[in-house]
């Protein structure tokens, strides 16, 4: 209370005690001896009754209440004034707000549905008669005893078109000034934060921020300062509530998505629409649990597809999901939920009787772990192996898992940054150990995958030897290999088949006799069916869509389910039961910056991936490899001020964007020539490599007018070539099978691994070849320092002692004496995914560091039905 005493009769109302007050007035409870009914009354006391703007607002209150009539928003008996004091009688209601309902912690799914749906109902009434509230919060919605719920005080509410009104636009002047900021700051939307004219769709945004803090326990956007909370609310992203809370259904995680939307057009076109999914929701908890909820497609990070997601839940909750067959019939799956921790699982196989999956899950700053779940119970329980990956599971329960260097999660191939820290691409020592439990017994060391024949004795593994991908079945025995990159192996039912696909995501079939034949189709997600006996597989570069298909070998390829969202295909039961992981991968660029208390945020879009800094560390080259990236990785200029990007173009994968010293030119490949692409006005120039094909763009010399980069001659093996722009031929600087190359500041050494996974000096101007001193197991060089006498060094991602994550650790190290210091630690930015710190890159003073930050979480399902 403010300290002013009321008068004990106020109109023909009788004051009886004081209720609170407010920005906007006091508000006490009082009788109405008229009509024998007690109500609450709203007193602007008479010091603010020449406050014009106080005036106003609760004039427009007044105004804005007392025009709707609706059970989910306080109804407004009279207004009046006594003396020079204006005042409103409105309904008195007997209960808690919304605030002190959640001071408890998360409110429970049904009841939390049932506020939710009144909330969203009340607010459908005011927009369709042209009224947004303009400042809900918990404050403002009051919960009766008898269970109703009240949105209350409209004090900063305006008159908006809305559809669903009549049609007709307001004439009424806005309350505020254009730029101005009214509301409370942790429920403001992005448009009110910034000023920018508002509609109703400001309140879905509000709203939804209420709602994951009823969901959660916590706010949605928050910071130290409103200044924080306002700029988390311009540019963050809320964790999903579903990760922060697993019993929050994923439908209701995708609304709240939906209507924390940046873009207004991206929320919910009527707010009708709103209340109609939360009630239909609220009414299908009652009929369906949780682990029986069918899978829906899930957006990226930044945005679910603005679908209806009410006609999504209609029908047992089959959320976007339909399943065809080559003669146009529907068949009806069954799709159960497994898991719902929001870890990186990589690998998930079923148990021999179809009805226990053991998978691998890795939360950011843990090693991998081995889990089982049974089909009959959602609790997932530890096998007590962790650093450790499952491959396969042979018909007699022995699992061939992988266990993993204690150092690193770094993958040894020549295409690091893509998934160096990636869970699903990871090498190690293979093992065996009984499903019912044991000690594992250790076969071989430098596996990628392994996978049992269909007798059980044999493996078939994937493994790295002198520079070679090497595929054997069983163990010792050749099938095929490859210095390039090739993708989980897996043995055919029969046993005499092998299916795998290379780096660029072809599908291959291999017989026994090594004899490899094109499949025609790419997708790195594959498993044999044991019910068909077709290979089932999952395309790549589906654009937010899964397509699930399948090969019959002599027969047509034929689409098996079309799945709204990104899926990855673990295995498929004796039983026909099919094992799926619902994927989000997401990548975002940082920038660390002396004097600046937090990182800025660089991303341009959902996969951002860091490709080149300029030495001043004012500029930068990315490529996108998710919404943006055309089915291709495409590259992107910008300043590390924020400034828009601009795009370049595709230039020869996720690191073909390299900045030339001047700033002028970025190289790039295309097809068998590299190519310099201007950063302001020109043209591209095309530069023949006189017949080495380019595999990976690498850099320029300090001079800019030579270029390295990794390719290799027909029939040979990959090298590091140096090119002179201006012409002639390039000359190899390296031998065979060395790869991520890097120039020293001054250009006299590339720092480059061989083929026996050596770390190397290799003068550029031709000579000896000198090892870097002073590295330690899984560490790796990632740049030098501008005078040339430092390499950059990313230390082992291994967890300390004491520590609660593994942090990113970057070495300044000597390469001729192995002296070295600690430079600079980035911990994880999100520690409770899989994931972590990828590429990183240092600016010439090596003060500024830019970095790439990697996101990957995944589900389990379970399908039943799919033929």
């Amino acid at each position: 209370m403010s300290g002013h005493s009321a008068p004990r009769r106020i109109g023909p109302y009788e004051v009886v005690a004081p209720l609170g007050s407010g920005g906007m007035g006091e508000v006490y409870r009082a009788r109405d001896a008229r009509l024998g009914r007690e109500v609450a009354l709203k007193l602007l006391p008479e010091e603010f009754a020449t406050d014009r703007e106080r005036l106003r607002r609760f004039e427009q209150e007044a105004r804005s209440a007392s025009a709707l009539n609706h059970p989910n928003i306080v109804t407004i008996y009279e207004v009046g004034t006594e003396g020079a004091a204006p005042y409103i009688a409105m309904e008195l209601i007997e209960g808690r707000t919304l605030r002190e309902l959640m001071r408890s912690g998360p409110i429970p799914t049904r009841r939390m549905l049932e506020i939710a749906a009144q909330v969203a109902n009340g607010l459908a009434a005011a927009h369709e008669a042209g009224i947004s509230h303009r400042d809900i919060k918990p404050e403002n919605v009051m919960i009766a005893r008898e269970g109703i719920v009240k949105i209350l005080d409209f004090g900063l509410a305006k008159r908006v078109f809305s559809p669903g009104a009549d049609g007709k636009e307001p004439t009424e002047p806005f309350l505020t000034a254009p730029g101005a900021v009214v509301g409370t700051v942790r429920y403001m939307s992005p448009e009110q934060a910034a000023g920018r004219p508002v509609d109703f769709r400001t309140d879905q945004f509000s709203f939804a921020s209420l709602l994951y803090e009823m969901a959660t326990g916590k706010p949605a956007f928050s910071g130290e300062t409103n200044v924080d909370t306002l700029s988390a609310i311009l540019h963050a992203e809320p964790e999903p509530a579903g990760r922060v809370n697993p019993t929050v259904p994923p439908p209701l995680g995708w609304i709240i998505e939906r209507c924390l939307a940046k873009d207004p057009n991206d929320r919910y076109t009527a707010t009708r629409d709103l209340s109609r999914d939360l009630a239909t929701l609220g009414q299908h908890m009652s009929e369906v649990s949780l682990a029986d909820m069918e899978l829906a497609p899930r957006g990226s990070r930044r945005r679910i597809p603005a679908v209806a997601i009410g006609l999504a839940v209609v029908g047992a909750l089959v959320v976007g999901i339909l399943v065809g067959r080559s003669g146009g019939s529907a068949a009806q799956p069954r799709f159960r939920q497994l898991t719902f921790q929001g870890a990186g699982i990589s690998t998930a196989r079923f148990s021999p009787d179809g009805q226990t999956v053991v998978y691998s899950a890795q939360w950011e700053g843990r090693r991998p772990e081995l889990f089982e779940t049974r089909l009959d119970h959602p609790e997932s329980r530890s096998l007590g192996l962790p650093s450790a990956q499952i491959l396969s599971i042979s018909a007699s329960g022995e699992m061939a898992i992988l266990l993993l260097p204690p150092y690193g999660m770094t993958l040894r191939t020549p295409h690091t940054d893509l998934v160096e820290r990636h869970p699903r691409f990871l090498f190690g020592t293979l093992a065996e150990v009984a499903l019912i439990g044991g000690a594992p017994r250790e076969r071989l060391e430098d596996v990628f995958f392994a996978d049992w024949a269909p007798n059980g004795k044999d493996l078939l593994v994937q493994r790295f030897v002198k520079g070679f991908n090497r595929l054997e079945l069983p163990v010792g025995k050749l099938l095929y290999e490859s210095h390039g990159w090739f993708n989980q192996p897996r043995v055919s039912p029969r046993g005499d088949r092998v299916a795998f696909a290379d780096m660029l995501g072809n599908l291959l079939v291999c017989d026994l006799s090594g004899h490899v034949k094109p499949t025609g189709k790419d997708g790195w997600e594959h498993a044999w069916s044991p019910v068909t006996g077709e290979l089932w597989y999952v395309p790549s570069g589906t654009g937010g869509t899964t397509e699930l298909r399948a090969i019959g070998f002599g027969e047509k390829d034929r689409l098996v389910a079309p799945l709204a969202g990104d899926f990855a295909l673990h295995d498929i039961s004796a039983s026909g039961r099919v094992l799926l992981g619902r994927v989000t991968q997401t990548a975002e660029i940082f920038g660390s910056f002396p004097g600046e208390a937090r990182d800025r945020y660089l991303s341009n879009f959902d996969r951002s991936v860091l490709t080149d800094v300029s030495a001043s560390g004012e500029a930068m080259t990315f490529s996108e490899l998710g919404v943006a990236g055309d089915e291709q990785p495409t590259a992107y200029l910008r300043r590390t001020d924020g400034s828009p990007a601009k795009r370049l173009g595709a230039l020869g994968g996720y690191d073909g964007a390299m900045l030339s010293p001047d700033g002028r030119f970025v190289l790039g490949a295309k097809g068998d020539a590299l190519i310099l692409v201007p950063t302001g006005a020109g043209e591209v120039v095309s530069i023949s490599t006189q017949g080495v094909g380019p595999e990976r763009v690498t850099g320029f010399f300090p001079d800019g007018k030579t270029v390295y980069f990794v390719g290799k001659l027909p029939g040979r093996t990959s090298r590091i070539w140096i090119l002179d722009l201006a012409g002639g031929e390039p000359r190899p600087i390296a031998p065979e099978g060395a790869r991520r190359p890097s120039l020293s500041g001054d250009g006299r050494f590339l720092c480059a691994i061989d083929a026996e996974e050596n770390w190397n000096l290799y003068p550029t101007a031709g000579g000896e070849a000198h090892k870097v001193e002073g590295l330690f197991p899984g560490e790796e060089p990632i740049q030098w320092t501008a005078d040339g006498k430092w390499l950059y060094v990313r230390g082992a991602d291994e967890l300390k002692p004491g520590e609660p994550f593994i942090t990113a650790r970057f070495y300044r190290l000597d390469p001729w004496t192995g002296l070295r210091k600690l430079w600079k630690e980035i911990p994880p930015v999100s520690p409770t995914t899989g994931g972590g710190i990828g590429k990183t890159l240092f600016a010439a003073d090596g003060k500024i560091c830019i970095y790439t930050h990697h996101r990957y979480t995944a589900e389990l399902f379970v399908a039943e039905g799919l033929r």
